[in-house]
């Protein structure tokens, strides 16, 4: 439009200019001012003409560059009012352009009275707002914020957790605004956090449990453990801990083999724990010496398998500890084969070894000799001295015996102060100096105890065992020649 009124002007100029020119060369006013009137009337009815036609098309193109603009706006506004999480655009001094519906619910406001307000004139709170403008500059300045929010300013006064996005963005003018969105995810994070308590809570409950299984088996009083399917331990009790001299912690995670108390005890554990995996049971006895106190110790030994509160298969181990049966057993064994006090074999083993070396005897034809004998006046010594004075004398005696004897002879407490011999492959001319031997053994030196010297001496009889005649009918012999011994004077050996 402007270029068409210079247009214009430039024409009536020019026809002014041609009246004036006709005017100096006919000097007839009649005939300039035609020329003049045209120059000026031609281009100005003709500019007027362009110009309204111009402006009728200026017009149609803004009212359609409104009506789109409009429709544009429109589009935006329904489509951020589809989008479920609040979301609004501000200018560069931070001002409400856009708001959709779920940022104008959310703030319990009409649209239209939010637009033109500041952001944080939602939120009055001087820090949040200190905040808000200085975010507002950095995306301005081409920053980009993205941050979780929590706070209590629901539309009721509960707990929310936002995620806020910040942008920066151009509008159709190409100037810069803030495109804010805020997504809600407190129903996630109210989620997770009863995740988390209910996880505590299961790790509390688990410990509670493992502490009290702990407990339980602390009063186990024997050795108790359970290891993990590799061997390696995941629980022991304080009595397993204390015969290693450690702590039950220290031993967490161990393999089982590394605190066994000697490595042949360990040698058979891997076959075992892989048979217990299977579903076996073992039970055994061990026979062992504890290093850091050199006691002896027996124990059956427990393998069962089982699975822990994560259904991983474990191994339960417990270490009876039945010594003291093992002993009194072993005793028992002892008082059925050997004399208590003395410790030399009772006429029970006596007689059952008797037949074998008999038998024997008969089998290769070879001798066989018994020799019985007694303690001289041992009466007098309990009447003077005491049931157990008697008592450490007899037990000199058998030491003192056990030193004359050969490797294959057969010794006996046969009763009282009396003591019988069975000699193997040994006739009568060699069973007499034996006794002899022994006889001089006593008479020689005295018995000394409990700091008292007493001298004792022996009487016994020595027969040699008949093809045709039984054990008790050779020893019947040789109990008559003892007694004849006695009869005779005492401290001496004689033959039946």
């Amino acid at each position: 439009m402007r270029r068409a009124l210079e247009e214009s002007l430039i024409v009536a100029i020019v026809g002014f200019g041609l009246g004036a020119l006709v005017f100096r060369l006919t000097g007839q006013v009649w005939m300039a001012l035609p020329v003049c009137a045209i120059g000026a009337t031609l281009p100005l009815c003709w500019l007027r003409r362009r110009d309204d036609s111009n402006l009728r098309e200026a017009g149609r193109r803004a009212a359609a560059e409104r009506d789109q603009h409009e429709a544009t706006q429109q589009f935006i506004q329904r489509l951020l009012d589809v989008v479920p999480m609040p979301i609004y655009v501000k200018d560069a001094d931070s001002r409400i352009i856009i708001v959709n519906r779920a940022q104008a619910d959310q703030w319990g406001q009409p649209r239209e009275a939010v637009i033109g307000t500041h952001s944080f004139a939602q939120a009055p709170d001087a820090a949040r707002t200190r905040v808000s403008l200085a975010e507002d500059k950095q995306v301005l300045d081409g920053e980009r914020i993205y941050k979780e929010e929590h706070s209590a300013d629901g539309p009721f006064g509960q707990e929310q957790y936002r995620v806020i996005s910040k942008a920066r963005c151009e509008d159709s003018d190409g100037s810069y605004v803030i495109v804010c969105a805020r997504f809600d995810i407190t129903k996630w994070r109210q989620a997770e956090r009863e995740i988390h308590q209910a996880l505590e809570r299961e790790v509390l409950l688990r410990q509670r449990n493992q502490e009290f299984i702990q407990r339980v088996i602390d009063v186990i009083p024997d050795p108790f453990y359970i290891k993990d399917r590799n061997g390696r331990l995941v629980m022991v009790n304080e009595v397993f801990a204390a015969e290693r001299g450690r702590t039950p912690e220290s031993m967490l995670g161990m393999q089982s083999t590394a605190v066994a108390l000697s490595p042949e005890l360990s040698l058979a554990t891997a076959s075992e724990d892989a048979a217990v995996l299977r579903g076996e049971i073992i039970d055994k006895e061990q026979h062992y010496i504890v290093p850091r106190t050199g006691e002896e110790r027996f124990r059956l030994v427990s393998k069962r398998p089982c699975v822990d509160m994560d259904g991983q298969p474990v191994i339960v181990v417990a270490h009876i500890n039945i010594t003291r049966w093992k002993i009194a057993e072993r005793k028992l064994a002892r008082m059925a084969h050997e004399d208590e006090l003395t410790g030399l074999p009772n006429r029970r083993r006596f007689f059952g070894e008797a037949e074998r070396m008999i038998s024997a005897a008969t089998r290769h034809s070879k001798p066989l000799s018994l020799i019985i004998f007694d303690l001289d006046y041992f009466k007098l010594i309990n009447d003077e001295h005491g049931h157990v004075i008697g008592d450490q004398v007899l037990r000199e005696v058998a030491n003192r015996l056990l030193e004359q004897l050969r490797n294959e002879d057969l010794p006996c407490r046969w009763g009282g102060e009396e003591f019988l011999i069975l000699m193997p492959m040994t006739d009568l001319s060699m069973a007499m100096p034996l006794a002899e031997r022994l006889r001089e053994a006593f008479a020689s030196a005295p018995i000394v105890v409990s700091n008292l010297s007493l001298a004792v001496t022996v009487s016994g009889g020595v027969a040699q065992k008949r093809d045709d005649e039984s054990l008790n009918e050779c020893l019947a012999r040789a109990d008559k020649a003892l007694y004849a011994a006695k009869n005779g004077g005492r401290n001496q050996f004689l033959s039946a």
